[in-house]
């Protein structure tokens, strides 16, 4: 992949018209290709995480696979499990990362003596002509920590790749039949994100050939009902080295076309900030503006007020208390509408662990969509009051429509509740914690209840429980959370609004002060500047299509 090159060489067409940009545009387009190249150096990979539940044979299917028996632990101890990502390299190392920072380093020999803690990552570098390949095509695969390895464990690592992964695989053991509690409930969470995973039934030699049939028909029946048609399911079986659904799969994964979507909508916004100054400085010299310098006085005195506090009319937007109400109930509803899968869960005895993730990955897919939905309103009515507040601002007859504009907010938004929560909000990423902690003594305690009842009387009364007891303790255990996550959100908003509001009036100051300048200037120098900014106009939009 040569995203980095590819978007280098676009960024040093756009840095041709520099000479002519003035103030913050300059300031502006040096800030945000800085942080764009950033993010160009972390996609330089999709991340494509292995998950399923404990033992149902990632880590035996990715020894198979690199060609490197033994590499991986298999049936490792719940505590010592840990995200694999793995990496091609001449020198067969693991390198394990904590929060972004390297802390250790051994020889691959030495993977099993990593001392790991919940959320950690290790890196693992080897000699595998699988993986180079692979790696050269930009992917990289991730064995993650099972379900049943430790739900805080599994809970940090699935956090981790929800931000960065863009195509999970989950692995169903044959013997399981289907996708069951906690896997159906995390599937129906990445359909949330609009991730669908591809499914590979693993271990398909314990089933015969018409069972195995009958198993991917009715997996392909169940996903469907969480509105996938098109997601993949094929089989593989690491005893047989039979790894054909696994490689089908890859080989169907377009990561230029995965990575280009996002990047490409990051670098039209920088562009179409250059072409927005380039328009209103062209408008502007078109323009015959009374007292100039008195309206440059006027915007000086408002960028003051802006910095200090961003204009906001009352009633406009929820208070960060309403808001978390909001986001509660959309937990509350979410959980109720799950109480018989989780009751269901409890009555078939599935490993506590298992019905603790299926209760976590509700709460958390309905916290985020909830955060998302609430952000937009939030930024939505921020802008309108701005908009109203900015009505008294001197007018010379130029469009103006684009100080009014936040879209570049807005999208900023879904980025950081979708892709980069745990770097954005870090209390968020405490949340699965929180909950699990709520939840542990939920299975132990709703069993009891079940003694002498039919199954049908169990499961309705363990999900009446669910629902008048459990769903209650969970509401009013993350309410502070939630609030704390909320107002954090709503400042997040209010600084990038107010950021954006007072960029936008620099430039138009930016712009007024060329026009003093003009003033000294003959008709034709100005009428040479203009054309000039005209042709800057072409070449950048030039580049915006040839992406």
């Amino acid at each position: 992949m040569n995203h980095l090159m590819k978007y280098q060489n676009a960024l040093n067409k756009v840095s041709e018209v520099t000479p002519l940009l003035v103030g913050e545009t300059l300031n502006e387009l040096k800030r945000n290709s800085e942080e764009f190249m950033q993010e160009v150096q972390e996609a330089q990979y999709i991340k494509v995480p292995l998950v399923g539940v404990f033992s149902a044979g990632k880590s035996s299917l990715l020894n198979v696979f690199t060609e490197k028996v033994g590499m991986l632990p298999v049936d490792t101890m719940p505590e010592t499990a840990v995200a694999y990502e793995l990496y091609y390299g001449l020198n067969e190392s693991v390198e394990l990362y904590r929060n972004g920072e390297k802390i250790n380093s051994k020889p691959l020999a030495d993977i099993k003596q990593l001392d790991t803690k919940p959320g950690d990552i290790a890196k693992v570098y080897c000699t595998s002509e699988p993986i180079k390949k692979l790696q050269e095509r930009g992917i990289i695969l991730v064995d993650m920590p099972g379900i049943g390895s430790g739900l805080e464990r599994h809970d940090a690592a699935i956090f981790n790749y929800i931000n960065s992964g863009t195509a999970f695989v989950l692995i169903v053991d044959a013997e399981q039949g289907s996708l069951r509690g906690s896997t159906m409930t995390f599937m129906e969470e990445l359909s949330q994100y609009n991730m669908h995973p591809a499914i590979l039934i693993s271990k398909i030699d314990k089933k015969t050939d018409s069972e195995v049939k009958a198993i991917k028909e009715y997996i392909e029946y169940q996903l469907s009902k969480l509105g996938s048609t098109d997601s993949f399911v094929g089989t593989v079986c690491s005893v047989n080295n039979d790894l054909n659904g696994f490689t089908t799969y890859l080989e169907s994964l377009n990561p230029e076309a995965l990575v280009r979507e996002k990047l490409n909508k990051k670098f039209r916004y920088i562009v179409n900030s250059v072409i927005e100054q380039i328009n209103l400085r062209i408008q502007i010299k078109d323009k015959d503006i009374a007292d100039v310098e008195g309206k440059i006085k006027q915007f000086e005195a408002e960028i003051a007020n802006v910095k200090l506090e961003l204009p906001v009319a009352d009633g406009y937007a929820d208070s960060p208390e309403k808001s978390t109400e909001d986001v509660l109930d959309s937990v509350r509803l979410a959980l109720s509408n799950k109480a018989t899968d989780i009751a269901q869960m409890i009555i078939d005895k599935e490993n506590s662990e298992t019905v603790k993730a299926a209760i976590v990955s509700i709460v958390r897919s309905a916290v985020i969509l909830a955060l998302e939905d609430e952000s937009e309103q939030y930024s939505v009515a921020l802008g309108a009051a701005v908009k109203e507040s900015i009505t008294e601002l001197p007018t010379f007859e130029v469009n103006l429509d684009f100080m009014n504009d936040f879209s570049g907010v807005t999208e900023s938004l879904g980025t950081l509740l979708t892709t980069a929560l745990a770097k954005k909000i870090p209390v968020l990423a405490g949340l699965g914690t929180l909950i699990i902690s709520l939840v542990v003594p939920l299975a132990s305690k709703l069993l009891s209840w079940l003694f002498g009842k039919s199954n049908d009387e169990a499961v309705a009364e363990v999900r009446q429980k669910f629902i008048s007891t459990a769903i209650q303790e969970i509401i009013d255990g993350i309410r502070p959370t939630i609030l704390k996550i909320t107002q954090d959100n709503q400042k997040h908003i209010q600084d990038k609004i107010q950021a954006e509001l007072i960029s936008k009036m620099e430039k138009v100051k930016d712009s007024l002060r060329e026009k003093m300048e003009d003033a000294n200037k003959s008709k034709s120098e100005v009428e040479s500047e203009q054309q000039e900014l005209k042709s800057a106009l072409s070449h950048l939009n030039s580049i915006v299509s040839e992406l």
